[in-house]
């Protein structure tokens, strides 16, 4: 049964730091991570509430020391943000990140010390759970439903899917999604939730890093007024 992935809460970072201001809203997604190098999927992502689209592809660029490279670009006409995460294992879990690279436009790649990484997720955490309204410790009582199969056309083209329900422990249904292991890394060729959804625009198994340049060392995580103590992300002071 594939299992939820929330590996994109990771992107929030993202949405920390003026170097990288704006982004839009990250969405849930769902699916079966399946890494293999090279494989890539583009989508196409709306948002409800305001109608805003950007073009989301994601990518299994590379291997090292038994991690996976793997990458995230986020083209909304206006801004271009890449992140890209060293993973070992299944991303939906912010241990298995273990380098983290943040690209805005043609600003310089910039890689986040390592002493800084574990501050990144726990970051990630707390802006994902702000922006949801949904603890991480809720989550975890969410499973996977499936509910029949279907013939879908995207325009990616026309695939016979797997339908998945994510329901929450009440019994509300959280997202719904069509899933095609062949479609890799993560399966999903559309997804519908409360907030968003997506739809499959392309995808291969040739994909590079869009990031070409060597990432240089962040002095300090984005956003970080110079006087926070070292272990503690922005917005997550005493009484926030």
């Amino acid at each position: 049964m594939a299992r939820p992935v929330r590996f994109l809460v990771l992107a929030a970072v993202i949405a920390a730091g003026p170097a990288l201001a704006g982004p839009p809203q990250v969405p849930r997604l769902f699916g079966t991570f399946q890494p293999e190098v090279g494989v890539w999927s583009e989508y196409l992502v709306k948002e409800k509430a305001t109608g805003r689209a950007t073009r989301m592809r994601m990518a299994i660029v590379g291997r090292e020391d038994g991690g996976w490279w793997y990458e995230v670009v986020q083209d909304d006409g206006q801004s271009r943000n890449i992140v890209k995460m060293l993973v070992r294992g299944d991303p939906d879990r912010p241990d298995n990140i273990e380098r983290l690279i943040l690209k805005s436009g043609d600003r310089p790649a910039t890689e986040m010390p390592k002493d800084f990484v574990a501050m990144g997720r726990r970051m990630a955490v707390h802006m994902f759970e702000r922006r949801s309204g949904v603890s991480a410790a809720e989550t975890q009582g969410w499973r996977v439903e499936r509910s029949g199969r279907r013939t879908v056309t995207v325009p990616a083209g026309t695939f016979e899917a797997e339908v998945h329900r994510i329901v929450d422990a009440g019994g509300r249904v959280r997202a719904t999604y069509d899933f095609v292991p062949e479609v890799k890394p993560f399966g999903v060729v559309t997804s519908d939730t409360a907030t968003t959804t997506m739809e499959l625009l392309a995808h291969g198994t040739d994909a590079r890093s869009a990031i070409r340049e060597t990432p240089v060392p962040m002095q300090a995580p984005p956003g970080m007024p110079a006087d926070l103590p070292r272990g503690l992300p922005p917005g997550m002071g005493p009484g926030e």
